[in-house]
């Protein structure tokens, strides 16, 4: 228990001096400006913490299934507090909808599961710089939570869909099945889960980390 929480401790003040350098320096927020020297050092913390026996993501076990991670252990709202995303960089956020006079201003992510139904819904926050105003973006959708055996390790992992429907912005609601900017929430590794930490790997690019915390 000590152990866990000193290696959560260190990724949590890594990030948060990231952050804070970020503020200081006004580059985007979320990891998005991150050098490479920065993004090696947060995959070297991250990679300690997932082999951790603590972790509650496992192999699930390829004939019973059991092991595997279950929709009600991710419902719930999440903050993102890191993306290593280079078309998160590019977009400078998630939908693309930042850049000229507004900001990205932070994401969030609800995840809710019913018998019948698994909705997403994601939260952007977009910073107006001449206004001084905030201005939301919501992106609707569905998810899914599956095994899949990976293509890197040859293992089943614990794999998150996410099929977006519609891009709601101001008085606009858009068909989201054209926004690419979307495209690298829409399919992650889950590599690491506890009671307030979800670390998610990207499915061609396993360097690419998305680092949620529960709110």
């Amino acid at each position: 228990a000590t152990e866990e929480k000193e290696l959560k401790e260190e990724l949590f003040e890594l990030l948060e001096d990231l952050a804070k350098l970020a503020e200081d320096e006004g580059q985007q927020k979320c990891g998005l400006d991150c050098s490479e020297l920065e993004q090696e050092r947060v995959l070297e913390v991250v990679g300690e913490l997932e082999r951790e026996p603590y972790n509650q993501v496992v192999v699930p076990d390829g004939i019973t299934g059991e092991g595997a991670i279950t929709k009600d252990q991710l419902t719930g709202t999440w903050e993102l507090i890191y993306s290593s995303s280079s078309t998160m960089k590019y977009n400078e956020g998630l939908s693309g909808l930042a850049g000229g006079l507004t900001k990205f201003g932070g994401l969030q992510q609800t995840l809710s599961s019913s018998k019948f139904l698994s909705d997403v819904e994601y939260t952007e926050q977009l910073d107006t710089k001449i206004l001084g105003a905030d201005t939301e973006v919501k992106i609707t959708g569905d998810w899914d939570l599956r095994t899949e055996v990976s293509l890197f390790t040859g293992k089943l992992s614990n794999v998150m869909t996410v099929t977006p429907d519609r891009v709601i912005y101001g008085p606009r609601s858009d068909k989201a099945d054209h926004w690419k900017s979307l495209g690298p929430m829409n399919l992650l590794l889950l590599t690491y889960l506890d009671e307030d930490l979800r670390i998610m790997r990207g499915s061609t690019s396993t360097d690419t980390l998305v680092i949620w915390r529960r709110i």
